[in-house]
């Protein structure tokens, strides 16, 4: 399923940078990658298993452990990208596992509209959401490092930046239409705005159009996977031993400290992060308002502050190293914090914004260890980090713990205290330039586009 190589533009004197693609054909991959991560975005409400699968559930009057059911299986499924990279290694099977894992997305999307639209038992229907939550876990999962790899093989370390520029600056305007959106086809308004009834979608129409359309959404990106331009080389990364290729593998990633502690850094910075849900149970406290009644507000700064900071942060990756992007986001994420201790009133929902704009350390925090991993190991290294990165869902129960037994406030400092630490660690223990380690270079990596 690879490109031939008159679709890799074989000639690698045309290449620019680490890249041995032209420059027109890189700028094409970024802008691929953009157009799929946007449409991810707008499809979040169904893809982001969540919120709109735990209503469903209450809506058959469910009781709350089995609401959250979707979003425990989901998560669970962290482990098939690892045991998918090792079955299918090489370069040439990119697009075979992209635009395999988006179909499957969108397939169950509409098997899951088709089940609404015929209104079976609510024990029927919770099957099929726990069925699709599982798919999307795998398939989302493969997705995300599939990505990597195509920015690592399909675009210069100089032009990454455009691309991520692109993907998370206009990524979250199409969130925000389909936040909105979501908002409008479920309650039937939004902002206080009722549409006309001749425009309203009732249950289960409402939920089945949903999932249709992220359905649309993930069947339009497995299209765009054809339109990569990927070089492949020579000798390709042939398929080892479990124990080759897993056990080991995940001793020579713990083995390498450069790439050990900024897999370490992003663990935190994510454990950090994940106070935000306490964050908007603060604003009863900060305002005297329930969270409820001003989540609206709260996710429209959200996104909108990540709008800004997406643009910004592809061009600062553009014009410095990937270590600046790495300490702007965790700067970002601790003002965020400092924020919601010290600035009352109203004037606490800017944190919100600051705190959006600061969860792209996801985006950069990753785009540190595919840098210094070789272009044969990044699917494998990701897949590693992706499963390890399900332990830091023990975060949210702990802050939860912390407000519990102390307060909200200091399970802020908490936070600040986790934040502040893993930017020293960035400061003092990763270079500014990240690169492989000749040792762990294979023959793919040293081999020339076919």
């Amino acid at each position: 399923m690879g490109d031939s190589p008159k679709g890799t533009e074989a000639a690698a004197g045309t290449g620019s940078g680490d890249c041995p693609l032209e420059l027109r054909l890189q700028i094409r991959n970024c802008r691929i990658y953009a157009a799929q991560i946007s449409l991810t975005y707008l499809a979040a409400p169904a893809l982001y298993v969540g919120f709109v699968q735990a209503g469903l559930c209450k809506r058959l009057h469910t009781s709350d452990v089995v609401a959250n059911l979707p979003s425990t299986v989901f998560l669970g499924m962290a482990w098939v990208p690892l045991v998918v990279t090792w079955l299918y290694p090489a370069a040439r099977q990119f697009k075979m596992m992209m635009g395999l894992s988006y179909s499957l997305s969108a397939l169950m999307g509409i098997a899951l509209a088709a089940t609404l639209l015929a209104q079976p038992s609510g024990g029927l229907i919770v099957a099929a959401l726990v069925v699709h939550a599982g798919v999307l876990g795998a398939a989302n999962g493969v997705i995300n490092i599939m990505g990597w790899e195509a920015l690592n093989r399909g675009v210069s370390a100089r032009l990454r930046g455009k691309a991520l520029g692109l993907a998370f600056g206009w990524g979250p305007a199409f969130a925000v239409v389909g936040s909105l959106g979501a908002q409008l086809l479920l309650e039937g308004k939004v902002f206080g705005w009722t549409p006309p009834s001749w425009l309203g979608v009732p249950y289960p129409r409402n939920y089945a159009l949903l999932f249709a359309m992220s359905a649309a959404c993930t069947g339009l990106a497995a299209f765009l996977v054809r339109l990569y331009r990927i070089p492949v080389p020579s000798v390709d990364v042939q398929r080892e031993s479990f124990s080759t290729a897993i056990v080991g593998g995940f001793k020579a990633f713990l083995r390498y400290r450069v790439l050990l502690i900024a897999s370490l850094a992003y663990l935190l910075m994510y454990c950090g992060n994940l106070v935000q849900t306490n964050m908007s149970l603060f604003t009863y406290e900060a305002v005297g308002r329930m969270s409820e009644d001003l989540v609206g507000y709260e996710l429209t700064l959200r996104f909108f502050f990540k709008i800004l900071a997406g643009f910004f942060l592809g061009w600062l990756l553009t014009k410095t190293n990937p270590k600046a992007s790495l300490l702007v986001t965790a700067g970002l994420q601790i003002a965020g914090v400092l924020w919601v201790l010290f600035v009352p009133g109203y004037w606490f929902l800017l944190a919100f914004g600051i705190n959006g704009a600061g969860e792209l350390f996801g985006v950069y925090y990753m785009n540190y260890p595919v840098q210094c991993s070789p272009t044969s190991q990044v699917r494998r290294n990701i897949a590693f980090l992706t499963l390890l990165s399900s332990l830091v869902g023990f975060a949210p129960v702990m802050y939860g713990w912390i407000s519990d037994t102390w307060s909200l406030r200091t399970s802020f400092w908490v936070a600040l205290a986790i934040l502040v630490f893993t930017t020293v660690m960035v400061i003092v223990k990763l270079p500014s330039h990240p690169r492989p380690r000749p040792e762990d270079l294979t023959d793919a990596d040293r081999a020339q586009p076919a």
